[in-house]
């Protein structure tokens, strides 16, 4: 017989080689790709890789991959088992029998059993097993499936003393632009249809009749956007983060990672806000009130002697005459203290009469923990965690200016007094009870709301971070969900490492060149021809009749039974 040991060892040197290759480069690529962060898309961002691909022929081709090479590392494990019984039944110790059969399952259970544990067999067993998770491994490690992610911007909330200063921000191509200085910004616009809603709707809860079932007028939820954020009540404490900067890949990141495509989940942050509070006192009677009548029309005067004069006009044609609510409004300044007095002016047109309230501002600053819940879910403040400083007068002299410009704004009370009359609140200016409380609580929601706009100009995701903004307490955390190339538990790597190194042991192993029988040890046919006849090949007939015989033509039935009731070391039990 031709003597096949070389040959064979060199077949289990190639394919443990091979395998240690192919598990070497799995390995790198593992941990290159999981370190890094690959997305399935066509636009990459900051610390995110953009691929396109086919996501169902990707994994596809990940499951075959991770087969072939666990079939390959099987194999390569196979072949070292066999040369280490093809060695050791030269060894004068000799060989347990079990150990003739080929390295399976069975075989490694069956060890397991006879408590005939070696070290290097009992790693082969394990490590055969462990190739059945290779595909497993693959796929986890290359394939692409969602992974929830967790995006952390340290720079998320500006106080008001940050929002004096000019802001850059980026845009999808990494290129910068200035976008202005928050306060030097009008955003009245914005800010006339929420001080409609905050009318309409305090008017409405003033009077107990602000119900989803009130069908007498048209129901108005408090929850609903205001600039590009979604607030579930009217106070919103002037916090101003930016949620659909959030919502969706607005440009370029400086400070921390996000990707171009992306589905929100939650957002959960520290951010800054204002509490704005209002008083306001019933100052009637410092004040000179005179009227005059021009046809249908009313006018009513207040003023003082160095204060602000107010005129207001009221229409009494009997279709208006319910519905001649005006609120006038002046603002001055206290030349010492610099604090602003904002003058309301009610008037009751019929008896031409009127209310006149001085109203002055206060406040502070806030850090409060916010969420989002989903990407249709309003911001909601959850608590304040930490009291800030207190408002100065310049910051009061901007809300008191902002708030008049808003009453002065199409006529007489703008959009304050148009909600009141919407909500058929003091509609004519003839019942101003509680009026006062009312008017603190709207005016006091304006300013809140004056701020949370201001901030949204700047509390963006792509906003360019200058060097103040470390000295800010503010943090930021969205969970999204994005289709990552890899991305799985590092326990994932485990696999291919454990195979690489029973690999490249098997390969150093069969690399040197030792004695060993030159038979197939592990090969039933081989063992047959070597102890029963010297002619039994792969194709060879056998037959079992007390013993195993070897069955051809020209044996006859009754030799062969003969031949059974000879005895032979193979005859069964």
């Amino acid at each position: 017989m031709v003597d096949t040991s070389k040959h064979f060892q060199h077949v289990a040197f190639f394919t443990s080689l091979a395998s240690t290759l192919c598990l070497a480069v799995l390995l790198a690529l593992g941990i290159f790709v999981n370190v890094n962060k690959f997305v399935v898309g066509d636009e990459s961002s900051h610390g995110y890789k953009a691929i396109d691909l086919d996501v169902t022929s990707w994994n596809i081709a990940c499951t075959v991959v991770g087969t072939a090479v666990g079939i390959l590392a099987a194999v390569a494990f196979s072949n070292q088992d066999d040369v280490l019984t093809r060695r050791e039944l030269l060894k004068d110790r000799g060989l347990i029998a079990i150990f003739l059969r080929p390295l399976t399952v069975k075989r490694g259970v069956q060890q397991i059993v006879s408590l005939r544990l070696p070290l290097q067999r009992s790693i082969l067993v394990i490590s055969t097993i462990a190739t059945a998770l290779m595909s497993a491994a693959v796929v986890a490690l290359f394939g692409i499936h969602a992974s929830r992610e967790e995006i952390i911007n340290p720079f998320s909330s500006i106080p008001l003393e940050g929002l004096n200063q000019t802001f850059f921000e980026n845009d999808r191509s990494g290129a910068l632009f200035p976008s202005g200085i928050p306060t030097y910004s009008s955003v009245t616009g914005q800010l006339s249809g929420f001080l409609y809603k905050a009318a309409y709707i305090t008017g409405r809860k003033k009077r107990n009749r602000y119900s989803p079932y009130d069908t007498d007028v048209a129901y108005l939820p408090e929850q609903g956007p205001l600039g590009d954020t979604i607030y579930g009540i009217l106070n919103t404490g002037g916090v101003g983060l930016n949620v659909s900067s959030y919502l969706q890949y607005s440009g370029y990141t400086t400070g921390f990672d996000m990707p171009a495509q992306f589905e929100f989940n939650d957002l959960q942050a520290l951010v800054y806000g204002t509490q704005i509070d209002v008083s306001c006192q019933n100052m009637t009677s410092d004040y000179i009130i005179t009227s005059l009548d021009v046809d249908e029309l009313t006018l009513v005067y207040a003023g003082k002697p160095n204060g602000p004069n107010v005129t207001l006009v009221g229409d009494l044609s009997t279709s208006k005459i319910l519905k001649t609510l005006a609120i006038g409004s002046a603002v001055t300044i206290d030349p010492i203290t610099g604090e602003p007095i904002h003058t309301l002016v009610i008037p009751e047109f019929i008896t031409e009469s009127a209310l006149v309230l001085e109203c002055t501002y206060s406040g502070r600053e806030h850090l409060a923990n916010i969420r989002v819940a989903s990407p249709v879910s309003p911001l909601l403040i959850d608590t304040r965690v930490q009291e800030g400083p207190r408002i100065g007068t310049i910051v009061k002299q901007r809300v008191a200016n902002v708030t008049h410009d808003l009453l002065s704004a199409g006529g007489q009370g703008g959009t304050l007094a148009r909600g009141f009359i919407d909500a058929a609140y003091n509609a004519d200016g003839g019942n101003n009870t509680g009026m006062v409380s009312t008017l603190e609580t709207v005016i006091g929601q304006l300013g809140e709301a004056y701020f949370s706009v201001l901030r949204q100009q700047v509390e963006r995701s792509n906003i360019e971070r200058g060097s103040s903004s470390s000295e800010y307490e503010s943090e930021l955390k969205l969970h999204v969900t994005v289709s990552r190339l890899g991305g799985a538990q590092y326990g994932w790597l485990a696999v291919p490492g454990l195979l690489l190194l029973v690999s490249l042991a098997g390969t150093l192993r069969t690399c040197t060149s030792r004695k060993a029988v030159g038979f197939e040890a592990q090969d039933t046919v081989a063992l047959l021809s070597r102890l029963l006849d010297d002619n039994i090949r792969d194709t060879t007939r056998l037959v079992y009749e007390g013993r195993l015989t070897v069955l051809t033509e020209s044996t006859p039935a009754a030799a062969r039974e003969e031949d059974s009731k000879s005895g032979s070391r193979f005859a069964g039990s």
